[in-house]
This record gives C-alpha cells, structure tokens and sequence, in this order.
C-alpha cells in the first residue's frame, strides 16, 4: 500500500470538481464577453449634435451663419439619412411667437460615420427688412440614423452687434 493513493474517491472527486470549475470558468466567460461585444456594437447607437449660429447686421438685412456638427462617440457605425435630417431656422419674436424661416439639408457630402468621426457643414442664410421684431433665431437639428433621431435645439439673440451661441446635445 505504498505506491497507492490514500483514497482513490477523493482524488477522482477533485478532479471532476476542477473540471467542472474550469468548463463553469470558460462558459461564464465567454457569455460575458458576448454580452459585452453585443452590447457595444447594437446597443450604443451615441450621436453627439452640435449648433453654432452666429447673426449680424448689414445693409438693412439680417445675415447669419450656422455651424453643424454630428460626432458619433458609440462604438457603431452609422449612417445620416438625407431624408428626414435638417436644420430648421425659425424666428422668434418680441411676442414669443415662432415662425419657420427656411430648412437646410445637411451632411449632403458624407453619409456614413465610423466610430469617433465627425461631420460638419456650414450654412448660411439673410432675413431681408423688416426684422425689428425679430428677438431670436432659433436653430433646430434633426439628424436620423438607422430609423433613430437625434435632435439639437440652439437660440440667437438678434442685437445689432456680432451675436453667438452654441448647443451641444448627446
């Protein structure tokens, strides 16, 4: 008896208990990590908007300009619908009554947008004589994306100097 082990149950115990550890270690594992992959690549559709506009006076017309920009900080890829993605420019008056100006299609040049890239496009536009009534330029961003949309909303005070603001929106 003294080559044999001291009892044999024991050590074909352990044995099936490490394998089972190992099999329960591998499974739980490789479900946390699918969890993970299938968490970031479908779930994290993530767009950050942002509306700059700028407004001045000259020549007895309103001109301003307007900055957008669409990062996609998820880690899916996404592709901007032309149809159905705008900015609107509405003015709002000493009443706070709104009225729609004109809507810019945006992003014509580029549709696609990997994973920490960004698109801009620049817009421009003039509201001719009459305008003192005219206390904001609001300026809206839609931006659809696999059937989701995003929205940035940014206001512009109208004085007769050199007038900014900006939004930004996740």
């Amino acid at each position: 008896m003294a080559g044999s082990a001291p009892h044999p149950t024991l050590s074909l115990i352990l044995d099936i208990i490490d394998i089972l550890f190992k099999v329960a270690a591998v499974v739980i594992g490789g479900s946390w990590t699918w969890w993970n992959y299938r968490k970031s690549r479908i779930y994290a559709q993530k767009l950050e908007l942002q509306v700059v506009g700028t407004v001045f006076t000259r020549d007895e017309t309103l001109y301003g300009d307007i900055r957008v920009a669409v990062k996609n900080i998820g880690a899916t890829k996404h592709e901007v619908r032309h149809a159905g993605s705008f900015c609107e420019l509405l003015v709002v008056y000493d009443d706070l009554t709104e009225k729609s100006m004109d809507l810019f299609r945006v992003f014509d040049q580029d549709h696609r947008i990997e994973p920490g890239e960004a698109m801009t496009d620049t817009l421009h536009w003039r509201i001719p004589q009459p305008f003192e009534d005219i206390v904001w330029i609001k300026l809206n961003l839609r931006v659809v994306s696999y059937g989701v949309e995003w929205l940035s909303t940014s206001l512009v005070r109208v004085g007769s100097k050199l007038q900014t603001a900006s939004s930004e929106v996740i």
